[in-house]
């Protein structure tokens, strides 16, 4: 498959590697640049940036259109050519075949930087984390329209690479993976200017997987009949840039974003589990099954640092009545932002 004489270049979605990529293309493309984003990828902060994509768009004079539903946009077929490419990057439509038509065959793509077809669904990041997965990919496939279609489509340039074992929480992902994915994409374009012809390759189904989107606040409690060393994974897994996983001290919801696993000095009983058993200036020590944790920081639900106000003795909890909620809660998410849930 080959991509010959492009003039414009569409992007679909949001993400930082959007934001990166529209930065790059500005100064390193001679293709017309549109951007198409929803609400909630507009105005979301970019993971590693304190800006938001409208405002990296604005800065960089790109023109782009909000759309709810990119299947029902006014503007779309006017602007689409036959010199026309499109990526999405993320996007929180599904594009319907009536869609896809407007562009010539292969001349609509998707970025998806994970392992194809082990990670679909959401929530990528998180989950890879809670496998202990450090194996990054990208790929560029053929967006062939229609739900049925979703994420299954061809590939047509795909690269595989392993993550240092360093990469512990999602904005460590966010900051490795994003490198080696602008790489990626401008090694594709420097390809289409040489008019590659690119091999087309089906996706191994046997080799599927799905993961859901997840809540971190429907979601994110810490389970202390776990061992430690599940604990530390999973709160390193809602960290940053999410909120972080959860728990009660007391009768105060608050919220930890990342945990150092240490040897434990004892053979903790399950009934010593969650209690602080150490505090100096780097924090509260923790006892676990199997382990010693470490919480630099603890928030409470406003995000204030409550680290110092923690006393001996105290114990970290969560009600069975949350963790039941949070194995049998479903996040549903359209292009506004998410919109509840739902039971499994």
């Amino acid at each position: 498959m080959t991509h010959k004489n492009i003039d414009k270049l569409i992007l679909f979605g949001g993400s930082r590697l959007l934001a990166d990529f529209v930065r790059y293309a500005k100064r390193g493309l001679s293709y017309e640049l549109i951007v198409y984003g929803s609400k909630r990828h507009l105005d979301e902060k970019i993971p590693g940036d304190r800006r938001t994509l409208r405002q990296v768009l604005e800065k960089e004079r790109v023109k782009f259109f909000e759309s709810p539903d990119i299947n029902r946009d006014k503007n779309l077929k006017g602007l689409v050519g036959k010199k026309t490419l499109g990526i999405a990057f993320g996007a929180p439509w599904v594009f319907e075949k009536k869609t896809t038509r407007l562009f010539r065959p292969g001349y609509l793509l998707d970025f998806m930087g994970i392992d194809l077809p082990r990670y679909r669904g959401g929530a990528h990041y998180t989950w890879q984390i809670l496998h202990q997965n450090l194996e990054g990919c990208a790929n560029l496939q053929i967006i062939r329209g229609g739900k049925e279609t979703l994420h299954r489509g061809e590939v047509i340039k795909r690269l595989e690479y392993d993550l240092p074992a360093r990469v512990r929480r999602p904005i460590d992902y966010f900051n490795f993976m994003a490198k080696k994915e602008l790489l990626f994409l401008k090694e594709f374009f420097r390809e289409l200017r040489q008019n590659k012809n690119f091999k087309i390759s089906k996706l191994n189904e046997a080799q599927s997987s799905y993961y859901p989107f997840l809540s971190t606040r429907e979601q994110g409690f810490i389970n202390w009949n776990w061992s430690g060393e599940q604990i530390a994974r999973f709160i390193n897994a809602f960290g940053e840039p999410y909120a972080g996983a959860s728990t009660y001290l007391d009768s105060r919801k608050v919220y930890v974003q990342e945990c150092a696993l240490m040897n434990a000095p004892e053979r903790y009983h399950p009934f010593t589990a969650g209690l602080v058993v150490r505090k100096d200036k780097k924090g509260v020590y923790v006892a676990a099954v199997g382990a010693l944790l470490h919480f630099r920081t603890v928030l409470d639900e406003k995000g204030k640092d409550v680290t110092r106000k923690i006393e001996l003795g105290q114990r970290f909890y969560t009600p069975h009545g949350d963790l039941d909620r949070a194995m049998t809660f479903r996040a549903v998410y359209n292009a506004q932002g998410q919109i509840g849930g739902k039971k499994i």
